[in-house]
């Protein structure tokens, strides 16, 4: 692409070089530029904005947004002020154009190469100038863990750079999928709702485009950010929000009751059960037969005392659209038919396959005060066991969330294998923007 000039600023490209830090627990190690890395910290409280989904996806963004000064330092600096003005001219060219097509919309709204790399150039002035952006990164993003996958990146620049890189991409597939009709990760659950060449939904995006032409931005990046919002919103695709924050939501219950527990007198800290969608002949509309005997043998394993918790995975996945969720359903099914405590249960109701299950529920480990170096159970069904215990689960683990979400031990049977969680599940990645 032809390169974008812009006064005050030459584009400059850095290449670090990032050295390793221990990530085991909440404290502070000296770097070899002698500044201090703020690791992961359990007791951290995350800022939520209006907007559940925004903040699961872009948590950047959203502190960009919700730190008063740091929003100050962005509004008034005159790089990114010009941007602005060139993404809110691009905005309303294409609300005024003629007939656009859908991929015509994305294609004005999302970044392009060339201002990635100038924009996210940009922080290595803030952050050599600004001591707001300073604190940002030593208050916000490093103890909150949503960066974690980027933790061993000692310069500060180079982490911010990382983490708005990874921020826009997240936006340019949000509409690339969702108004354009790009294939998703998951094809069959997660697609765009529309034809995307019927008149119907081209209309409904110019609608939608133009109110947004006629909305106040002050910050950058806010007027592809609120489109690709908006693409979600249009395609009721609001899952990534939902339940939020689950710690004062769904499984408030049981953080509390977590708080109660000897963990030292139960061999294991979880009895993770893995969710299965009900698709198949016999099956519920809410409910799958295999999810109930996954359930039915995860009861088994607690009231034999192996673990003081139960924790069930599974998102609103099939139908795509339903409004029933794996792991909700799972947990009122063994209420109702064990007498379980509300109190004994753990829900991720977010995750869309067998990577982001393991992932979520050791997020809630490590979030909540589990244990993190007590070994705990996935239980499942004999095959989809035997999947997670594979180098095919570890691949794709790789290749969707670039990490593997576990460290496996002993199988103890044919549905059931020791694990521990790794610190890498905290990171938040917008590539999945269902699940983030």
């Amino acid at each position: 692409m032809k390169a974008i000039n812009y006064f005050l600023i030459f584009i400059t490209v850095f290449v670090m070089t990032c050295c390793g830090s221990s990530i085991a627990d909440p404290v502070e190690t000296e770097t070899e530029n002698k500044n201090q890395i703020v690791e992961f910290n359990a007791n951290h409280e995350l800022i939520w904005s209006s907007s559940k989904v925004q903040d699961r996806n872009f948590y950047l963004l959203t502190l960009f947004e919700e730190v008063n000064k740091m929003s100050q330092v962005l509004e008034t600096d005159p790089v990114f002020t010009q941007f602005l003005a060139t993404s809110k001219a691009r905005l309303s060219a294409i609300s005024k154009a003629s007939n656009p097509s859908a991929q015509n919309y994305a294609d004005a709204l999302k970044f392009n190469t060339d201002e990635i790399e100038f924009l996210s150039d940009r922080f290595k002035y803030l952050l050599d100038n600004s001591a707001e952006m300073q604190d940002l990164v030593s208050k916000h993003m490093r103890p909150s863990g949503t960066f974690q996958q980027f933790s061993e990146v000692t310069d500060d620049y180079r982490l911010v750079q990382l983490a708005f890189i990874e921020a826009v991409e997240g936006i340019n597939n949000i509409l690339d999928v969702y108004i354009a009709g790009a294939d998703p990760l998951y094809e069959d659950i997660d697609k765009v709702s529309f034809d995307v060449n019927s008149s119907t939904y081209l209309n409904l995006l110019n609608t939608e485009i133009d109110k947004l032409n006629n909305s106040e931005f002050t910050l950058f990046f806010q007027p592809f950010l609120k489109a690709a919002l908006k693409a979600l919103e249009l395609n009721s695709r609001d899952e990534a929000g939902r339940y939020f924050p689950m710690e004062e939501n769904i499984n408030k219950a049981t953080c509390e009751y977590i708080k109660t527990i000897d963990f030292d007198a139960f061999n294991y800290s979880v009895i993770l059960v893995l969710g299965d969608s009900p698709n198949s002949d016999g099956d519920l509309e809410n409910i799958s037969i295999g999810g109930m005997q996954r359930a039915d043998h995860g009861v088994d394993l607690y009231k034999q005392g192996k673990a003081p918790l139960l924790a069930f995975t599974g998102g609103h996945l099939c139908p795509i659209h339903t409004i029933y969720s794996e792991a909700i359903e799972m947990k009122k099914y063994v209420m109702k038919k064990y007498n379980i405590p509300e109190n004994r249960i753990l829900v991720d109701p977010h995750s869309r396959h067998t990577t982001t299950n393991l992932r979520n529920i050791g997020r809630q480990i490590f979030r909540y005060g589990i244990p993190t170096d007590k070994k705990a159970i996935v239980s499942t069904s004999e095959s989809h066991s035997e999947y997670v215990a594979s180098d095919r689960f570890q691949t794709r683990s790789i290749r969707e969330m670039k990490h593997i979400p576990l460290e496996l031990y002993e199988r103890l049977s044919k549905f059931d294998l020791e694990f521990t969680s790794k610190i890498e599940v905290l990171h938040l990645d917008a590539s999945d923007p269902l699940d983030p």
